[in-house]
Protein backbone atom coordinates (compact mmCIF):
# COMPACT_ATOMS: atom_id res chain seq x y z
CA UNK A 1 0.00 0.00 0.00
CA UNK A 2 1.33 3.67 -1.23
CA UNK A 3 2.07 5.59 2.45
CA UNK A 4 0.90 8.95 0.87
CA UNK A 5 -2.77 7.66 0.02
CA UNK A 6 -3.52 6.54 3.53
CA UNK A 7 -2.45 9.93 5.25
CA UNK A 8 -5.92 11.47 4.83
CA UNK A 9 -8.50 9.34 3.56
CA UNK A 10 -9.71 6.33 5.94
CA UNK A 11 -10.05 3.29 3.99
CA UNK A 12 -14.05 2.85 5.51
CA UNK A 13 -14.34 6.20 3.14
CA UNK A 14 -12.80 5.81 -0.33
CA UNK A 15 -10.43 2.88 -0.97
CA UNK A 16 -6.76 3.81 -1.70
CA UNK A 17 -6.61 1.56 -4.45
CA UNK A 18 -9.35 3.70 -6.21
CA UNK A 19 -7.10 7.30 -6.03
CA UNK A 20 -3.74 7.53 -7.15
CA UNK A 21 -1.17 8.78 -4.52
CA UNK A 22 -0.75 12.35 -5.06
CA UNK A 23 -4.71 13.04 -4.50
CA UNK A 24 -3.95 12.52 -1.06
CA UNK A 25 -2.40 16.17 1.04
CA UNK A 26 0.27 15.91 3.64
CA UNK A 27 -0.62 14.99 6.81
CA UNK A 28 1.05 11.82 8.81
CA UNK A 29 -1.51 11.78 11.36
CA UNK A 30 -4.38 9.64 9.23
CA UNK A 31 -2.40 6.65 8.90
CA UNK A 32 -4.44 5.98 12.14
CA UNK A 33 -7.53 6.68 10.58
CA UNK A 34 -7.17 2.83 8.94
CA UNK A 35 -7.05 1.51 11.93
CA UNK A 36 -3.03 0.94 11.92
CA UNK A 37 -2.09 3.46 14.77
CA UNK A 38 1.22 4.91 14.88
CA UNK A 39 2.50 3.03 17.73
CA UNK A 40 1.74 -0.32 15.77
CA UNK A 41 3.35 1.24 12.29
CA UNK A 42 6.58 1.12 13.89
CA UNK A 43 9.08 -1.75 14.98
CA UNK A 44 8.15 -0.30 18.95
CA UNK A 45 5.05 -1.65 19.08
CA UNK A 46 2.29 -1.13 21.85
CA UNK A 47 -0.43 -3.50 22.35
CA UNK A 48 -2.82 -3.14 19.98
CA UNK A 49 -2.19 0.13 19.50
CA UNK A 50 -17.98 21.95 2.30
CA UNK A 51 -17.68 24.27 4.98
CA UNK A 52 -20.19 24.56 8.26
CA UNK A 53 -20.82 22.09 11.20
CA UNK A 54 -22.24 19.04 10.86
CA UNK A 55 -25.36 18.62 11.46
CA UNK A 56 -27.66 15.69 12.99
CA UNK A 57 -24.84 13.76 14.46
CA UNK A 58 -22.79 17.09 15.03
CA UNK A 59 -23.15 16.98 18.16
CA UNK A 60 -21.61 13.55 19.32
CA UNK A 61 -18.13 12.07 18.40
CA UNK A 62 -19.16 9.44 15.94
CA UNK A 63 -22.58 8.33 16.75
CA UNK A 64 -23.01 6.67 20.33
CA UNK A 65 -19.98 8.44 21.37
CA UNK A 66 -19.85 8.78 25.36
CA UNK A 67 -18.53 11.28 27.58
CA UNK A 68 -17.33 10.34 31.01
CA UNK A 69 -14.71 10.80 33.55
CA UNK A 70 -13.14 8.24 35.72
CA UNK A 71 -10.27 7.57 37.67
CA UNK A 72 -9.20 8.88 40.80
CA UNK A 73 -9.94 11.64 42.91
CA UNK A 74 -8.10 15.04 42.74
CA UNK A 75 -6.00 15.24 44.96
CA UNK A 76 -5.96 18.11 47.65
CA UNK A 77 -5.57 21.12 45.71
CA UNK A 78 -6.10 20.13 42.57
CA UNK A 79 -8.99 20.83 39.82
CA UNK A 80 -12.30 18.82 39.54
CA UNK A 81 -12.17 16.82 36.39
CA UNK A 82 -13.37 18.37 33.86
CA UNK A 83 -16.89 17.07 32.12
CA UNK A 84 -16.90 16.88 28.82
CA UNK A 85 -20.55 16.67 26.76
CA UNK A 86 -21.43 17.20 23.25
CA UNK A 87 -22.96 20.59 22.45
CA UNK A 88 -24.73 22.10 18.70
CA UNK A 89 -22.11 24.88 17.86
CA UNK A 90 -23.08 27.76 19.25
CA UNK A 91 -23.91 30.87 16.90
CA UNK A 92 -19.96 32.24 17.11
CA UNK A 93 -18.87 29.26 15.75
CA UNK A 94 -21.27 28.16 13.31
CA UNK A 95 -20.33 32.12 12.25
CA UNK A 96 -16.59 31.30 11.47
CA UNK A 97 -17.60 27.95 10.18
CA UNK A 98 -19.72 29.53 7.73
CA UNK A 99 -17.11 31.40 6.10
CA UNK A 100 -13.96 30.02 4.46
CA UNK A 101 -10.70 31.54 3.56
CA UNK A 102 -11.31 32.91 0.04
CA UNK A 103 -8.21 31.32 -1.71
CA UNK A 104 -8.89 27.41 -0.19
CA UNK A 105 -12.32 27.19 -2.17
CA UNK A 106 -9.55 27.46 -5.02
CA UNK A 107 -6.58 26.50 -4.69
CA UNK A 108 -5.10 23.20 -2.28
CA UNK A 109 -4.11 24.31 0.56
CA UNK A 110 -2.46 22.35 3.09
CA UNK A 111 -2.06 23.77 6.53
CA UNK A 112 0.79 23.57 8.80
CA UNK A 113 0.11 25.56 11.59
CA UNK A 114 -0.66 29.22 12.84
CA UNK A 115 1.24 32.15 13.76
CA UNK A 116 0.90 33.12 17.55
CA UNK A 117 -0.90 36.37 16.70
CA UNK A 118 -3.74 34.07 14.19
CA UNK A 119 -2.91 36.58 11.53
CA UNK A 120 -0.79 33.59 9.18
CA UNK A 121 -1.32 30.39 8.50
CA UNK A 122 1.21 28.32 7.10
CA UNK A 123 0.59 25.67 4.48
CA UNK A 124 1.68 23.60 1.78
CA UNK A 125 0.02 25.24 -1.45
CA UNK A 126 -0.08 23.72 -5.29
CA UNK A 127 -1.50 27.15 -6.99
CA UNK A 128 -1.36 27.90 -11.03
CA UNK A 129 1.56 30.00 -10.07
CA UNK A 130 3.40 28.31 -7.05
CA UNK A 131 3.48 25.09 -5.40
CA UNK A 132 5.65 24.53 -1.85
CA UNK A 133 6.04 25.93 1.22
CA UNK A 134 4.38 29.41 2.25
CA UNK A 135 2.68 31.72 4.28
CA UNK A 136 -0.66 32.45 4.00
CA UNK A 137 -2.54 35.89 5.19
CA UNK A 138 -5.85 35.08 6.49
CA UNK A 139 -7.36 37.95 5.81
CA UNK A 140 -5.96 38.97 2.69
CA UNK A 141 -5.72 35.40 0.91
CA UNK A 142 -2.10 36.62 -0.38
CA UNK A 143 0.55 34.02 -0.36
CA UNK A 144 4.14 34.23 0.51
CA UNK A 145 6.44 31.83 -0.73
CA UNK A 146 8.84 30.29 1.40
CA UNK A 147 10.51 27.45 -0.61
CA UNK A 148 9.42 26.39 -4.00
CA UNK A 149 8.83 22.08 -4.38
CA UNK A 150 11.46 21.01 -6.95
CA UNK A 151 9.01 18.57 -8.16
CA UNK A 152 5.37 19.64 -7.59
CA UNK A 153 3.58 16.32 -8.50
CA UNK A 154 6.21 14.06 -5.62
CA UNK A 155 7.17 16.43 -3.10
CA UNK A 156 5.38 17.25 -0.40
CA UNK A 157 5.62 18.95 3.19
CA UNK A 158 4.43 18.09 6.90
CA UNK A 159 5.14 20.57 9.44
CA UNK A 160 4.43 22.68 12.78
CA UNK A 161 4.75 26.05 13.79
CA UNK A 162 5.56 27.31 16.85
CA UNK A 163 6.15 31.21 17.79
CA UNK A 164 8.67 32.94 15.08
CA UNK A 165 9.36 29.19 13.67
CA UNK A 166 7.75 27.23 11.39
CA UNK A 167 9.84 23.42 10.79
CA UNK A 168 8.77 21.16 8.29
CA UNK A 169 9.71 18.21 6.91
CA UNK A 170 10.36 18.02 2.88
CA UNK A 171 9.68 14.44 1.34
CA UNK A 172 10.02 13.77 -2.32
CA UNK A 173 8.45 10.48 -3.58
CA UNK A 174 4.69 9.37 -3.64
CA UNK A 175 5.80 5.88 -2.35
CA UNK A 176 8.06 6.13 0.61
CA UNK A 177 7.99 8.83 3.64
CA UNK A 178 11.86 7.75 4.51
CA UNK A 179 14.20 10.69 2.43
CA UNK A 180 13.60 13.75 3.49
CA UNK A 181 15.40 17.05 4.30
CA UNK A 182 14.12 18.76 7.45
CA UNK A 183 14.09 22.71 6.98
CA UNK A 184 13.52 25.72 9.48
CA UNK A 185 12.01 29.26 8.83
CA UNK A 186 12.52 31.72 10.98
CA UNK A 187 9.41 34.68 10.13
CA UNK A 188 10.74 37.56 11.99
CA UNK A 189 13.69 37.37 10.06
CA UNK A 190 12.69 35.77 7.17
CA UNK A 191 15.40 33.23 6.91
CA UNK A 192 15.37 29.95 5.75
CA UNK A 193 17.40 27.23 6.83
CA UNK A 194 18.32 23.05 6.45
CA UNK A 195 19.07 21.64 9.95
CA UNK A 196 19.11 18.10 8.27
CA UNK A 197 18.55 15.15 6.28
CA UNK A 198 17.09 11.39 6.73
CA UNK A 199 20.04 8.44 6.79
CA UNK A 200 20.77 6.05 3.97
CA UNK A 201 21.59 2.48 4.66
CA UNK A 202 22.31 -0.19 2.33
CA UNK A 203 22.48 0.44 -1.48
CA UNK A 204 22.03 4.53 -0.48
CA UNK A 205 18.10 3.42 0.33
CA UNK A 206 17.21 5.81 3.66
CA UNK A 207 16.30 4.20 6.60
CA UNK A 208 12.61 3.82 7.61
CA UNK A 209 11.76 6.85 9.82
CA UNK A 210 8.71 7.19 11.70
CA UNK A 211 5.73 8.88 10.20
CA UNK A 212 5.37 12.50 11.84
CA UNK A 213 6.35 15.86 11.34
CA UNK A 214 8.73 17.75 13.62
CA UNK A 215 7.27 19.35 16.61
CA UNK A 216 8.17 22.66 17.87
CA UNK A 217 8.68 24.81 20.95
CA UNK A 218 10.01 28.32 21.35
CA UNK A 219 13.58 28.35 19.66
CA UNK A 220 13.67 24.20 19.89
CA UNK A 221 12.42 21.15 17.02
CA UNK A 222 12.67 17.97 18.09
CA UNK A 223 11.66 14.98 15.62
CA UNK A 224 12.65 11.07 15.11
CA UNK A 225 14.42 9.79 12.60
CA UNK A 226 15.59 6.09 11.43
CA UNK A 227 19.26 5.25 11.82
CA UNK A 228 19.99 1.80 11.95
CA UNK A 229 17.88 -2.11 11.10
CA UNK A 230 15.09 -3.33 13.05
CA UNK A 231 13.38 -0.20 13.68
CA UNK A 232 16.08 1.82 15.43
CA UNK A 233 15.15 4.90 15.31
CA UNK A 234 17.12 8.15 17.03
CA UNK A 235 15.20 11.72 18.68
CA UNK A 236 17.14 14.56 17.15
CA UNK A 237 17.00 18.27 18.86
CA UNK A 238 17.68 21.54 17.31
CA UNK A 239 18.33 25.14 18.49
CA UNK A 240 16.18 26.80 15.22
CA UNK A 241 18.16 30.32 16.53
CA UNK A 242 21.54 28.70 15.98
CA UNK A 243 20.79 25.77 13.93
CA UNK A 244 22.49 23.44 15.76
CA UNK A 245 21.05 19.72 16.07
CA UNK A 246 22.44 17.15 18.68
CA UNK A 247 21.00 13.55 18.94
CA UNK A 248 19.53 13.28 22.86
CA UNK A 249 18.48 9.37 22.26
CA UNK A 250 18.95 6.23 19.92
CA UNK A 251 16.27 3.24 20.45
CA UNK A 252 13.32 1.96 20.15
CA UNK A 253 12.23 5.28 20.22
CA UNK A 254 8.95 6.85 18.53
CA UNK A 255 8.38 10.67 17.47
CA UNK A 256 8.65 13.56 20.46
CA UNK A 257 6.75 16.22 21.39
CA UNK A 258 7.46 19.23 23.77
CA UNK A 259 6.29 19.76 27.64
CA UNK A 260 6.86 22.65 28.69
CA UNK A 261 11.34 22.85 29.32
CA UNK A 262 10.71 18.61 28.76
CA UNK A 263 11.65 17.15 24.96
CA UNK A 264 9.09 13.88 25.71
CA UNK A 265 8.95 10.73 23.48
CA UNK A 266 7.35 7.47 23.47
CA UNK A 267 10.14 4.32 23.63
CA UNK A 268 10.00 0.53 24.22
CA UNK A 269 12.47 -1.87 25.99
CA UNK A 270 12.12 -4.03 22.92
CA UNK A 271 10.46 -4.66 20.08
CA UNK A 272 6.93 -5.51 20.66
CA UNK A 273 6.76 -4.42 23.98
CA UNK A 274 4.47 -1.96 25.51
CA UNK A 275 5.84 2.13 25.22
CA UNK A 276 5.99 4.21 28.18
CA UNK A 277 7.19 8.45 27.95
CA UNK A 278 10.72 9.17 28.60
CA UNK A 279 12.32 13.05 29.29
CA UNK A 280 14.91 15.11 28.18
CA UNK A 281 15.58 18.46 30.09
CA UNK A 282 16.38 21.55 27.29
CA UNK A 283 17.63 23.44 30.85
CA UNK A 284 19.85 19.97 32.35
CA UNK A 285 20.65 18.82 29.02
CA UNK A 286 20.01 15.58 30.63
CA UNK A 287 17.70 12.91 31.17
CA UNK A 288 14.79 13.88 33.30
CA UNK A 289 11.40 12.89 35.51
CA UNK A 290 8.29 13.13 34.11
CA UNK A 291 5.29 15.23 35.55
CA UNK A 292 2.61 13.42 37.24
CA UNK A 293 0.07 13.87 34.29
CA UNK A 294 2.32 11.68 31.78
CA UNK A 295 3.47 9.11 33.72
CA UNK A 296 0.15 6.94 33.50
CA UNK A 297 0.53 7.23 29.85
CA UNK A 298 1.46 4.13 27.74
CA UNK A 299 1.48 2.52 24.49
CA UNK A 300 0.57 5.76 22.43
CA UNK A 301 2.48 8.79 20.73
CA UNK A 302 -0.95 10.97 20.56
CA UNK A 303 -0.30 13.46 23.36
CA UNK A 304 -1.43 17.28 22.97
CA UNK A 305 0.02 19.74 25.24
CA UNK A 306 1.12 23.27 26.15
CA UNK A 307 3.35 22.65 29.43
CA UNK A 308 -0.26 22.86 31.77
CA UNK A 309 -3.23 21.54 30.51
CA UNK A 310 -2.62 17.55 28.72
CA UNK A 311 -4.56 15.41 26.47
CA UNK A 312 -3.82 12.17 25.40
CA UNK A 313 -5.97 8.86 23.48
CA UNK A 314 -5.48 5.30 24.43
CA UNK A 315 -3.38 2.71 22.89
CA UNK A 316 -6.11 1.10 20.99
CA UNK A 317 -7.59 4.85 19.77
CA UNK A 318 -10.52 4.67 21.22
CA UNK A 319 -10.49 7.05 24.46
CA UNK A 320 -9.88 10.61 25.10
CA UNK A 321 -7.96 11.44 28.30
CA UNK A 322 -7.20 15.03 29.71
CA UNK A 323 -6.06 16.95 32.70
CA UNK A 324 -6.24 20.44 33.58
CA UNK A 325 -2.44 20.40 35.26
CA UNK A 326 0.50 19.24 35.18
CA UNK A 327 0.44 17.30 38.91
CA UNK A 328 -2.93 15.87 38.02
CA UNK A 329 -3.75 12.29 36.85
CA UNK A 330 -5.80 12.46 33.09
CA UNK A 331 -9.69 11.36 33.43
CA UNK A 332 -11.11 9.29 30.78
CA UNK A 333 -13.61 12.16 29.43
CA UNK A 334 -14.38 10.40 26.17
CA UNK A 335 -15.13 6.87 24.85
CA UNK A 336 -16.08 6.22 21.20
CA UNK A 337 -18.39 3.56 19.98
CA UNK A 338 -17.40 0.61 18.13
CA UNK A 339 -16.05 0.69 14.63
CA UNK A 340 -14.92 4.65 15.62
CA UNK A 341 -11.17 5.21 16.00
CA UNK A 342 -9.34 8.73 16.67
CA UNK A 343 -6.61 10.01 14.47
CA UNK A 344 -5.34 12.82 15.72
CA UNK A 345 -5.09 15.20 18.75
CA UNK A 346 -4.55 18.75 19.22
CA UNK A 347 -4.26 21.88 21.25
CA UNK A 348 -4.74 25.44 21.07
CA UNK A 349 -5.63 28.55 23.52
CA UNK A 350 -9.00 27.19 25.28
CA UNK A 351 -9.49 24.72 22.94
CA UNK A 352 -8.76 21.12 21.86
CA UNK A 353 -9.67 19.20 18.68
CA UNK A 354 -9.76 15.67 17.96
CA UNK A 355 -10.80 13.77 14.27
CA UNK A 356 -12.11 10.17 14.39
CA UNK A 357 -12.32 7.90 11.26
CA UNK A 358 -15.67 9.90 11.03
CA UNK A 359 -15.30 13.65 11.52
CA UNK A 360 -13.33 16.75 13.49
CA UNK A 361 -14.36 18.10 16.63
CA UNK A 362 -13.27 20.95 18.78
CA UNK A 363 -14.27 21.19 22.46
CA UNK A 364 -13.56 24.44 25.21
CA UNK A 365 -10.98 23.47 27.77
CA UNK A 366 -12.93 25.97 29.93
CA UNK A 367 -16.50 24.48 29.79
CA UNK A 368 -15.94 21.15 28.11
CA UNK A 369 -18.25 21.40 25.73
CA UNK A 370 -17.58 20.28 22.24
CA UNK A 371 -18.62 20.30 18.39
CA UNK A 372 -18.57 18.86 15.15
CA UNK A 373 -16.96 21.18 13.02
CA UNK A 374 -16.65 18.94 9.76
CA UNK A 375 -19.44 17.52 7.49
CA UNK A 376 -16.73 14.84 7.45
CA UNK A 377 -13.53 13.58 8.38
CA UNK A 378 -11.14 16.79 7.98
CA UNK A 379 -8.18 18.00 10.09
CA UNK A 380 -8.16 20.62 12.60
CA UNK A 381 -4.35 22.28 14.08
CA UNK A 382 -3.77 25.55 15.66
CA UNK A 383 -1.74 27.35 18.21
CA UNK A 384 -2.02 30.58 20.16
CA UNK A 385 -5.17 32.51 19.15
CA UNK A 386 -6.84 30.89 16.41
CA UNK A 387 -7.58 26.98 15.41
CA UNK A 388 -7.88 26.32 11.68
CA UNK A 389 -10.06 23.60 10.39
CA UNK A 390 -9.85 22.02 6.72
CA UNK A 391 -12.49 20.17 5.73
CA UNK A 392 -12.49 17.14 3.57
CA UNK A 393 -12.65 16.86 -0.52
CA UNK A 394 -16.15 17.32 -2.01
CA UNK A 395 -14.57 15.69 -4.77
CA UNK A 396 -11.56 13.92 -5.88
CA UNK A 397 -9.31 15.70 -7.96
CA UNK A 398 -5.69 15.58 -8.83
CA UNK A 399 -5.39 18.78 -5.82
CA UNK A 400 -8.78 18.78 -4.09
CA UNK A 401 -9.60 22.18 -3.02
CA UNK A 402 -10.11 21.73 0.71
CA UNK A 403 -12.11 24.52 2.50
CA UNK A 404 -9.90 26.02 5.28
CA UNK A 405 -11.99 28.01 8.59
CA UNK A 406 -10.19 30.40 10.70
CA UNK A 407 -11.96 29.47 14.45
CA UNK A 408 -11.05 31.89 17.75
CA UNK A 409 -10.78 30.62 20.94
CA UNK A 410 -13.92 33.02 21.76
CA UNK A 411 -15.40 31.28 19.51
CA UNK A 412 -15.95 28.18 21.82
CA UNK A 413 -17.26 30.08 24.50
CA UNK A 414 -21.16 28.91 25.53
CA UNK A 415 -22.93 26.83 27.69
CA UNK A 416 -21.10 24.03 29.64
CA UNK A 417 -21.65 20.82 30.67
CA UNK A 418 -23.08 21.35 34.96
CA UNK A 419 -26.03 19.76 36.06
Amino acid sequence: MDMRAAQWWPAQWWPAQWWPAQWWPAGRAWLATIGLGLGCALSACATGTGTGAGTGAGAGAGAGATAATTGPAPAQGASAALRFCPKQPAAALRADLSHAVPRSLQEELVPLGVSGDGQIAYVSAWTPGFAGVAELDIATGKLREIQRFADPVTDQADGTSGGQWLVWEETYSLQTLDDFTVYSFDAAAGRLRALGHSLAGPGAVAWPSPWHGPAVSGRYAAWAQGYGPGGLVEIRLANLATGQVRVIRQGHVQPPFFDGSLVVWPESDSPGSQTALHAYSLVTGRAAALPPVLRAVHGTEFVATDGTRTAYFSADLTELYYSPLQQQRASMVLRLPPGVDFADLSIGRGALAWTTSRATYLASTQTGAYSQVTPDYGYATGSGQVMLVSDAPSRKAAHPVLALHVVSAAALAGPGCGG
